[in-house]
Formats: structure tokens, C-alpha cells, sequence
């Protein structure tokens, strides 16, 4: 009897202390999950720098173990330090650095405490960054790569504690040079203020004027046509020219990039002002050295930029011969040997001339005004040619005419030569060679456009 009431009594004892047990089991799992899990996540969405602002920052300083890259505002604008120099910064990449240093944010605390600073990169780190504002100074140690996941490990300031970030919000700060900042626009232009470019290849050189929205030749006869789009490209091309590479800011020897006798050299006239780009050897990465004006510096750009500067004016001309409108067309005549052939427009019909007994096919005269109309020029020949015999332009083996409202133009086709045939319109002054396969397209009787 005494047994059994002492081991009630021990039962009762241990179901209390079990009860104590489970009870600080749960204040335990209270306290991790809903107090120290959810202040960890807090600093793990916490900035790096609270009290940074981004308009404030007005200096950055990349150092690395070999060199230091310096940045500084100045008047609005941003400027590189380089070897007692300012350049010109990429403000969109310095924009892009200040709000990464403004929004870093904690992925983790590393640790608490620094034992040991090279288990983390921190000893021998690849670069400090320090932002700078009017009252105080941030610094950034980067070190090693996290062994797991894609961060990095950071140490701010002087603290003691170890932070983990993400690898994005660090890696424009690790190996850059003072030319990765420099804005790589260097020519500072208007394009609706350019009103004349000169274009100079080897020994040749021509002008262009503009005038009412439209390129001239200066001192070119009136009646070689530009391609206005491809003008307008050329001159794009220059106003938002950004250079690939810095090359050499003090040459002691302009020969060796080929700029004391340029292959070619291109100036835009700014409010009556030159601006010239001259274009010296080539690299053997296939870019072009470059430099600007009186500006001793050496860059270099891709061989599409040199590109762009016509070696003639033959390479700006149009090279449709004729721009048609179908709908605008009233009427077409051939004259193919012996056979003559008429179709008039009449209302909205296409009629054949002299013969309204037959219907025809408007589909294929619409087809034939399309291919017409998309003749381009493969070579241009010569103009104002004094003997037109030797093109066969003398007696055209094909007359053809496009009406339209009241306009005639009339094309001549001579000679054919390796694949290409020779072309010149009748009130024309130029001679065109173009692909021969629109003679095929270009019907030899009237019954061909009739509808079967």
C-alpha cells in the first residue's frame, strides 16, 4: 500500500516536471520562430546602409590591390580621375553604382565576430569601395564568393560583423580601370545644327549640303539624286557615335595607329564648325584607330563606323531608278522590237489600248508596274556619256513608259552583259547597269496581260 501511494506520488511529480519541459519547448519554438527567425529575416531585408542617400553622394573610390579608380562630381556632371586628368564618366554607369552601393541589401549575417578574415576573402579583398557624401564616408571591403549560393561576403565600415549580399549588387565594383567609367561618347553633337558633312576617302572627297530637310551635293550636278535615309543614317551614326576602346590619351608617335595619313575622314559642320573624325590603321581585332579634331588622343571603333563614310558619291546615290504607285499609274507602253504594246487606265479598269474586245488581267499589270518600280542600280556606269553605242542605249532593244497623272517616264534597255543589262532613262543623263531579269518580266505582246 505505501508502495503504490509512492509511486503515485512519483507520477504526480514527473507529469509536473513534463509539463514544465513541454511548456518551455513551446516558449522556445515562440521565441525562434516568431521573435529571432523574424528578426533575422528583418536584417536579412535590411539595407546596408540605412542613412545613405543617393543625391548626396558626391565621390566614389574604387581601390584594388594594384591601382585606385577615383570619381568625382562636379557642377552636375561626373568626372574620372586619371593621371592628373578629369575625363568625361558614363553617368548611366555611375547612376547604376550609386544605387547599388545606396540599396545593397543583407542576404545574411556571416558571423557576428571576426576571428578570421581570410575564411571569408575579407584579408586579401578584391576591392573596398568608398562613397563619399558632403558629411560622411561608407566603405565596402568585397571578399570572397560564398561557397554555396551566389553571394558575396562584404564587411562594412569598421564592424565587426561579416555580411553576406547577392553577387549582383557587388560585381560592377571588381575590376574596373578609370576607362570602364569614362563616357565612351566623345563627340558632343546637335543633328538638327549639322547642315554640311564633308566625306574624304584616300584621295577623293565630296560635300553635302542640306537644305529644307533634304541632302544636296555642293558643286554635283542636279540631276545625281541622293538616298536621303542612307545621308540621314551616316550623320545618326556620328551623333551617337560611342567609341570601343580608349586607346592612348598622350601619343608620342601618331604613325603608329596610321592617323598622320588617314584613309578616311569625315567632317560635320556644327554652326559653320568642323568637327572631324579621321580613321588611321587597323587593329587586329578588326576595329579602326580613330581620333578626333585637334584632340591628340587615340580611340577605336568598329569597322561598321568606318564603313559608313561613302568612298564616292556613287555610294549615297538613289539606287531605284523609279518610285511607283500603282494605284497612281494610268498607263504603260512598250516598245519591244516590232511590237508595240499600249494599256490605258480607264476609271479603275485597265483597258488595252486600241482594242477594248479584250480583257485584261490587272493582276499582271500591277505585277509588272511593281518589278518596274523595284529596278535597282548594281553599277552606275557614267554620266552624260558623250557615245551611247557602246551600252546599245543608241537603239534600245526595249522603250518603256509609265504614265502617271501627267508624267511620262520613259527607260531605255540596251546591251546585256554577264547577267546585267544597261539602262538610261530617255530625258536622262546617267547610265545604269542592273540585274537582266526584268527583261524577262517585261511582256513582248499584249496578250501576255490579257486575262485567259
Amino acid at each position: 500500500m505505501t508502495q503504490s501511494k509512492d509511486m503515485k506520488s512519483y507520477l504526480v511529480k514527473f507529469a509536473g516536471t513534463l509539463i514544465g519541459a513541454l511548456v518551455l519547448i513551446v516558449l522556445m519554438g515562440y521565441l525562434y520562430f516568431f521573435v529571432i527567425r523574424k528578426e533575422s529575416e528583418e536584417t536579412k531585408k535590411m539595407n546596408v546602409f540605412l542613412a545613405i542617400k543617393e543625391e548626396q553622394i558626391n565621390e566614389i573610390i574604387l581601390k584594388y590591390p594594384f591601382k585606385t579608380v577615383s570619381c568625382q562630381k562636379d557642377g552636375g556632371g561626373w568626372f574620372v580621375l586619371k593621371d592628373s586628368k578629369r575625363f568625361k564618366a558614363d553617368d548611366k554607369v555611375i547612376r547604376s553604382m550609386i544605387e547599388n552601393i545606396a540599396t545593397m541589401k543583407i542576404e545574411k549575417v556571416a558571423s557576428d565576430t571576426i576571428t578570421d578574415l581570410s575564411g571569408f576573402g575579407i584579408g586579401s579583398q578584391e576591392a573596398e569601395v568608398i562613397a563619399k557624401t558632403p558629411d560622411s564616408e561608407y566603405r565596402i571591403l568585397i571578399g570572397g564568393e560564398s561557397p554555396v549560393g551566389s553571394g558575396r561576403y562584404v564587411r562594412i565600415d569598421n564592424e565587426s560583423k561579416i555580411l553576406l549580399v547577392s553577387r549582383g549588387s557587388v560585381w560592377e565594383f571588381l575590376g574596373k580601370s578609370a576607362n570602364d567609367l569614362r563616357d565612351k561618347q566623345v563627340l558632343s553633337l546637335n543633328e538638327d545644327e549639322i547642315k554640311r558633312i564633308k566625306f574624304k576617302w584616300r584621295g577623293s572627297s565630296f560635300l553635302v549640303e542640306r537644305k529644307n530637310d533634304n541632302w544636296i551635293g555642293k558643286d554635283i550636278p542636279d540631276y545625281i539624286d541622293f538616298d536621303q535615309s542612307r545621308v540621314w543614317a551616316i550623320l545618326r551614326t556620328f551623333v551617337n557615335l560611342k567609341i570601343d576602346n580608349f586607346e592612348d590619351d598622350e601619343p608620342n608617335n601618331p604613325t603608329a595607329y596610321g592617323l598622320d595619313k588617314p584613309i578616311a575622314e569625315i567632317d560635320l559642320f556644327q554652326d559653320g564648325k568642323p568637327v572631324r573624325v579621321s580613321f588611321g590603321n587597323k587593329k587586329e581585332s578588326g576595329d579602326y584607330y580613330v581620333k578626333l579634331g585637334s584632340d591628340n588622343s587615340v580611340y577605336s571603333v568598329s569597322e561598321f563606323v568606318l564603313r559608313q563614310i561613302p568612298e564616292s558619291v556613287n555610294d549615297i546615290r538613289m539606287r531605284r531608278i523609279m518610285k511607283l504607285d500603282t494605284e497612281k499609274a494610268s498607263g504603260v507602253e512598250i516598245n519591244r522590237g516590232d511590237n508595240k504594246i499600249s494599256i490605258l487606265k480607264e476609271g479603275n479598269k485597265w483597258k488595252l489600248g486600241g482594242d477594248n474586245s479584250k480583257k485584261v488581267d490587272e493582276s499582271k499589270v500591277g505585277e509588272l508596274i511593281a518589278d518596274i518600280g523595284s529596278i535597282e542600280v548594281e553599277e552606275f556606269i557614267g554620266d552624260n556619256p558623250n557615245d551611247l553605242s557602246p551600252y546599245g542605249l543608241d537603239k534600245p532593244e526595249i522603250e518603256l513608259a509609265i504614265l502617271e497623272s501627267d508624267k511620262k517616264r520613259t527607260v531605255f534597255f540596251g546591251k546585256i552583259e554577264k547577267d546585267k543589262v544597261y539602262v538610261k532613262f530617255a530625258d536622262g543623263k546617267s547610265v545604269y547597269l542592273v540585274g537582266d531579269n526584268i527583261i524577262s518580266k517585261i511582256p513582248s505582246s499584249s496578250e501576255e496581260l490579257i486575262k485567259k
